[in-house]
C-alpha cells in the first residue's frame, strides 16, 4: 500500500511496508531556494503562534490534501508506522509533530514521550530500521540504550521529595525577603545595617524569581507531578505570578528549542526562537535574516554594535534582559486570558512589596536590584549555547542526527555540589537535552554515562568552569563580531571597484 501526496514544489511519499520513507518538505541543499513564503510560525496545541519557529508551509498543504482524500499522516518509530491523523488536534506539543511526517522520529519519540503513549496505538507498517546503527550512527545506538536503560532504573519519575526541596528553597528566599523588608522599613538596625539589609532583601527577591524561573522550567517540562494538567498550574503560578512572564509563551518557544537548537532555514530565518535575540547577533549565518539591528537607520549604529557586542553582552544581560523578556512574553502571549491574569497577580504582589517602602527612591532602587542581580540567569542560560555553531534546520531532523547534534551545541558547567542549587542544576545541560524527561535530581549521575558516551564515539562535549564559559561566550561573539566587519568590508571594497569607471 503506499500513500502519495503532492503539489507544486514538494512531495510527500510513505512506502507503507519494506521501502525506506521519503521525508516531508525540502532537503538541507535545497532549502536555501525557497523564500519565506514557504514558512509559517508553528502552532502552539491552544493555536497560538509561535515566532520564529519557521514551520514549513508544506504542513497545512499536506494536512488539507490527507483530510480530503482520507489519506493517513504516518510518523516512524523504531522502524513502524503510526497514524497520527486523528490525533494532530490533540497532540500537546501543537503542529511541531508535522515537521516529522514521513521521517523516522524514534529519536524526538524517545527524548520526550514515554513508551507507554504507543501501548495502545497499533502500527500500520514498516520500515528499514537499523536498531545497531539508526541513521547510519552508533552513538544514536548508544543514546537509545541509555534511555531505555533510565526508564528501567526509573530515572524518568521525578521523586517528591525533590519536587518539595525546590519548592522549600523558593519559600526560604521569599521568607528571606519579607523578612528584610519588614526589618528595614521598621528601622530595627542602624543606618549601615539597614542598608545591608535592603540589599540583602532585594537579592534574595532575585533568588526567588530565579528558583521560580527553574520550577517553571520542570513544570513545563511535565517533571515534577509526570500530570499535565497539575504541572502547567504548578507551571503557571511559577512563571506568571512569581516571575512576571508568560509560562506558555515560554514553553512553546521552548518546545522548539530543544528540537531545533541553534538551528536556522537559510534565506528565511532563525528556527530556535530562545536563541535568536534582538540586541545582537552570535553566528554569522544569522545577518542575513530581519534582525532590528538591520533596520537601524543608521548603518554605522549597527556596526558599532556588532563589533562591541562581546563588550554589551553582559552589561545588556544585567541591566535590559530581565525588563525585555517581560516585555515580550506579554506581546507575544496571544488570546490566553489566563496568561495575562497571572501576569497581574504579579504586578499586585511587586506592587504591595514595593509599597511597604516610604520613599519612591527606594522602590525603584529595591526594584533595580532585584532585576539585576535576575539577570544572572539570561547569562546562565544563553552561555550554554552562545559559544556553539548554528546550523540548518533540516539537518537535524535526519535520522540518526539527534545524540550527536544535541552534544554539539551545548556547553556544560563544571561547579561544585553545593552550588547545584545556583544553576538549577541546568549547567550540566548535555543530560538534559540528551534527556528531557529526565529530573534535575539525576543529572550528575547521568552526566557520567554521557561523558563515557561522548568519549566512545570521539565527540567532543565541552565542559568548563561557569565564568570560563562565559569568557568562551565572549570571545565568541567578538569573533563574529569580527567576521562580519570583514564581511562588510569585502562588500564596500567590491562596490567601490564596481563603481569605477572604465579605464581608471
Amino acid at each position: 500500500q503506499q500513500a502519495k501526496l503532492k503539489h507544486t514544489t514538494h512531495s510527500f511519499s510513505i512506502v507503507i511496508m519494506g521501502n525506506p520513507l521519503t521525508s516531508l518538505g525540502d532537503s538541507p541543499s535545497s532549502s536555501t531556494k525557497k523564500g519565506a513564503s514557504s514558512f509559517v510560525p508553528g502552532r502552539a496545541a491552544d493555536g497560538a503562534a509561535i515566532n520564529n519557529s519557521q514551520r514549513p508551509a508544506t504542513v497545512d498543504i499536506i494536512t488539507d490534501q490527507a483530510n480530503e482524500k482520507k489519506q493517513p499522516l504516518l510518523l516512524g518509530v523504531r522502524g513502524n508506522w503510526y497514524d497520527i491523523t486523528n490525533f494532530l488536534p490533540y497532540h500537546p506539543g501543537g503542529d511541531v509533530i508535522l515537521e516529522f511526517v514521513g521521517r523516522d522520529a524514534t529519536a524526538q519519540f524517545m527524548a520526550y514521550h514515554s513508551p507507554h503513549v504507543l501501548a495502545k496505538r497499533k502500527p500500520v507498517g514498516t520500515y528499514d530500521f537499523d536498531k545497531a546503527k539508526p541513521g547510519g550512527e552508533v552513538m544514536q545506538e548508544d543514546w537509545m540504550r541509555l534511555s531505555d536503560k533510565y526508564e528501567q532504573l526509573g530515572y524518568y519519575d521525578t521523586p517528591l521529595w525533590f519536587v518539595w526541596s525546590r519548592v522549600a528553597i523558593i519559600a526560604a528566599f521569599l521568607s528571606a525577603t519579607l523578612a528584610c523588608v519588614y526589618v528595614y522599613t521598621h528601622g530595627m538596625l542602624g543606618e549601615w545595617m539597614s542598608r545591608m539589609v535592603f540589599a540583602v532583601g532585594a537579592i534574595s527577591l532575585a533568588g526567588f524569581w530565579q528558583q521560580s524561573g527553574f520550577l517553571m522550567h520542570d513544570t513545563m517540562h511535565n517533571l515534577c507531578f509526570h500530570n499535565r494538567h497539575y504541572d502547567q498550574m504548578l507551571g503557571w503560578f511559577c512563571g506568571n505570578v512569581v516571575l512576571g512572564l508568560s509560562s506558555k509563551w515560554w514553553r512553546d518557544e521552548h518546545n522548539e528549542h530543544h528540537l531545533f537548537t541553534n538551528t536556522a532555514v537559510d534565506g528565511v530565518g532563525a528556527s530556535d526562537p530562545q536563541m535568536i535575540e534582538d540586541a545582537w547577533i552570535q553566528d554569522v549565518m544569522l545577518d542575513q535574516f530581519y534582525h532590528p539591528l538591520n533596520q537601524l537607520p543608521l548603518p554605522h549604529v549597527k556596526d558599532f554594535l556588532i563589533k562591541y557586542q562581546h563588550v554589551l553582552f553582559v552589561p545588556l544581560c544585567l541591566i535590559v534582559g530581565p525588563y525585555h523578556i517581560k516585555i515580550v512574553s506579554l506581546v507575544n502571549t496571544g488570546p490566553r486570558p489566563m496568561e495575562y491574569f497571572g501576569i497581574a497577580l504579579h504586578i499586585t504582589f511587586v506592587y504591595s512589596l514595593l509599597s511597604c517602602f516610604d520613599t519612591w527612591s527606594e522602590r525603584f532602587a529595591f526594584y533595580g536590584i532585584a532585576m539585576f542581580f535576575i539577570g544572572v540567569l539570561s547569562i546562565q542560560l544563553l552561555v550554554s549555547h552562545y559559544g556553539k555553531p548554528w546550523v540548518e534546520k533540516e539537518t537535524v531532523k535526519v535520522s540518526g542526527s539527534w545524540a550527536k547534534r544535541q552534544v554539539e551545541s551545548i556547553v556544560d558547567i563544571d561547579c561544585p555540589l553545593w552550588l547545584d542549587w545556583f544553576h538549577g542544576g541546568l549547567h550540566l545541560h548535555s543530560p538534559h537535552h540528551l534527556f528531557p524527561r529526565l529530573p534535575r535530581c539525576y543529572y550528575r549521575q547521568v552526566h557520567k554515562d554521557v561523558l563515557a558516551m561522548c568519549k566512545n564515539n570521539g565527540v567532543e562535549l565541552s565542559i568548563m568552569p561557569w565564568l570560563d564559559a562565559v569568557a568562551a561566550a565572549l570571545r565568541h561573539l567578538k569573533h563574529v563580531g569580527e567576521k562580519l566587519a570583514a564581511k562588510k568590508d569585502r562588500e564596500k571594497d567590491m562596490r567601490m571597484s564596481l563603481a569605477k569607471p572604465k579605464g581608471c
